[in-house]
């Protein structure tokens, strides 16, 4: 996965409220899923866990929110989710995943493997 240290992350913090670019397709397989970003040219393949997030971005629930379900769905401290869930939302966006975030410059110019541990159940792939 790409290095979005979080000098170079887009401003999205535990009360944003992301929301899928329409320039993004979805295919989901086993659980997993690989998005097409079609003004990039680019794929990415989520994880699990990711391919969970990315399902529920739907611009009106906050990150925050997110991670406060998935920690009481799954029993897992709710700072270790909300910390996983902001850096795959934070990747996201870098690599233009994300409405209303532009991408940015230095997320590379080939696909990219998006994923997180927060539930513990995902490989970081």
């Amino acid at each position: 996965m790409p290095d979005v240290s979080p000098s170079r992350s887009p401003d999205v913090d535990a009360s944003s409220t992301p929301a899928r670019a329409s320039a993004v397709h979805t295919v989901e397989l086993d659980g997993e899923a690989v998005l097409l970003d079609e003004d990039a040219n680019r794929l990415h393949h989520l994880n699990p866990s990711a391919a969970l997030l990315w399902a529920c971005f739907d611009g009106e629930t906050s990150v925050a929110a997110l991670a406060a379900e998935i920690s009481d769905a799954l029993g897992v401290d709710h700072q270790d989710v909300l910390g996983s869930t902001l850096e795959v939302v934070r990747h996201m966006a870098a690599e233009g995943l994300l409405a209303g975030i532009p991408r940015s410059e230095d997320s590379g110019t080939s696909s990219s493997e998006l994923g997180s541990d927060a539930g513990g159940s995902g490989d970081e792939s």
